[in-house]
């Protein structure tokens, strides 16, 4: 038997390689190789995506040259994906021809928009495809942009800059326009040697092989190839056994405390009007929050809402002047059109006010933990959407202390021991509680903000006792927990954060 490590034997896979560099007999790319050359390469039994490593093999064989380049390649934006079957011009150019060559300039923007005929307009002129006068646009000539459709393809696919150097005006416009960009990539260069051509012509002699089966036993064939040896000091690789994910675990684990506290779970559309994010909840319908920078309005058809006319004209009487409620309201023209936009929700106190104006006699308690959407930029701290859990009780003779003791039988169940807490604002609550707890060498973190919630709300959803509400920040709550710093570590794909934080999440619910 032959070393392991031999250069004079070469695997069947390092044939089959050798075999297609030789029929391609060219230096080449391995950029090239596993694109244009994929069928070949699949024909032969190979994996496009696992040649860099044959190439590195055969190259310690002295079987392959290899040269290592940088080069500049040509990428495609988005917007230049979207130039591929028209570009702005030649939209313009095709209109005019619809409209018999000649058009007012405010039918053109009205037609195809302020900033798209701005647009189109200024490419066609520089072309001198069009003319401007009395404020009408004439179509000269339709002009052609095939070879900037061209180059698009071609950086569709990545091609080398040198490729193209007989286009670089237009390759400058089409960057200038963002429709292109240049990236430097590092390749490899390959070609068969004279070594790999003679391993070629006795490839019956040197193929390694390291498995037998019945039929090379019993027909004799195994005496044409070499035999790898088998490496008795190899590790045998390590097998990770599947685990449910760390942070739906902890979601879980939260869902199960709630329950066994005596809490109804609540299950609600993230997709809702914005009757029950906003109105039910008494937040003003000019309100900051409200506005499509914060909120995410949904290009949908308002919800139809007639089954809550009547609820509709109590928020709009509490909203406008307080109703029988004791409060002067926010003094504004309430508008029931506003009630129908559709939203991605952005609290889920809008399932809990829904679920009370459906359960108006107490007892009542309930809980939700769900996704909520916000208009955030991504950071260590924010997410775009992320889990929030919301509770309410209601009882007859529910008041603040009683509210404290809940939240902090919860606090203790979650393994977090008794809260501190501490007087503050919200929007629905009054009066309103904030929650910490001392979290290692964090300090003492937020956890909840809580509070029994408002006249006008307790008259909107139709409510005649106190009830207590509370809201968790589901993520933070976890990154604190589980000792996470950055936010998106609890959606990590990595398998070491994976299982280091599912040993965190274990040990806070089952120490």
């Amino acid at each position: 038997m032959v070393s392991l490590f031999s250069t004079e034997y070469v695997s069947e896979k390092e044939i089959r390689f050798l075999r297609v560099l030789e029929r391609i007999n060219a230096r080449i790319s391995l950029r090239k190789l596993s694109t244009e050359y994929k069928d070949i390469i699949i024909q032969e039994g190979l994996d496009p995506n696992g040649l860099y490593s044959l190439t590195e093999l055969l190259r310690s064989k002295d079987l392959v040259y290899v040269e290592r380049i940088k080069r500049k390649i040509l990428k495609a934006t988005e917007k230049g994906v979207e130039n591929l079957e028209l570009f702005p011009e030649e939209k313009l150019v095709k209109y005019l021809i619809e409209k018999g060559s000649e058009v007012y300039l405010e039918d053109l923007r009205r037609d195809l928009g302020e900033k798209y005929s701005s647009l189109a307009i200024g490419f066609a002129k520089k072309r001198g495809w069009i003319k401007i006068e009395n404020n009408k646009i004439y179509l000269l000539n339709k002009g052609s942009l095939d070879i900037h459709k061209k180059i698009l393809r071609e950086a569709l696919r990545g091609v080398s800059l040198d490729e193209l150097k007989e286009y670089e005006e237009i390759i400058d416009e089409l960057r200038r326009r963002g429709l292109i960009y240049i990236e430097d990539e590092e390749d490899v260069l390959i070609e068969i040697s004279e070594k790999g051509r003679k391993i070629l012509r006795e490839a019956s002699e040197r193929i390694m092989i390291s498995r037998l089966n019945a039929d090379m036993i019993s027909t004799g064939a195994w005496r044409r190839y070499i035999l790898k040896e088998y490496n008795i000091d190899a590790e045998p690789p390590e097998l990770l056994y599947g685990l449910k994910h760390f942070y739906r675990d902890f979601l879980e684990n939260l869902k199960d405390i709630m329950i066994s506290l005596g809490f109804d779970e609540i299950v609600d559309e993230i997709v809702i009007p914005e009757l029950w994010n906003f109105d039910a909840l008494f937040q003003a319908q000019d309100h900051p929050a409200r506005e499509i920078h914060d909120s995410l309005i949904l290009k949908a058809e308002p919800a139809d809402l007639k089954i809550y006319e009547e609820l509709i004209n109590i928020i709009k009487r509490v909203h406008e002047d307080g109703f029988d409620t004791g409060s002067r309201g926010w003094g504004y023209k309430f508008d029931p059109m506003k009630s129908a936009r559709m939203i991605l929700r952005s609290q889920t106190t809008a399932a809990t006010i829904k679920y009370l104006y459906e359960h108006k006699d107490p007892p009542q308690r309930a809980f939700i933990i769900g996704k909520v959407f916000r208009h955030d930029v991504i950071d260590s701290k924010h997410l775009p959407e992320f889990f929030q859990m919301d509770g309410i009780i209601m009882e007859k003779d529910m008041n603040l202390r009683k509210l404290l003791g809940i939240l902090t039988q919860i606090s203790e169940a979650l393994g977090l021991g008794r809260p501190l807490f501490k007087p503050g604002y919200f929007p629905f609550t009054e009066p309103s509680i904030e929650g910490y707890v001392r979290i290692g060498d964090l300090g003492y973190v937020e956890i909840f903000g809580s509070g029994l919630f408002r006249p006008e709300v307790l008259r909107i959803a139709g409510v005649k006792y106190n009830v207590g509400a509370w809201g968790f920040g589901v993520d933070r709550l976890a990154m604190a927990v589980i000792g996470v710093n950055d936010i998106r570590d609890l959606y990590t794909y990595s398998f070491e954060k994976l299982r280091r934080m599912k040993i965190a999440s274990s040990k806070t619910f089952y120490r």
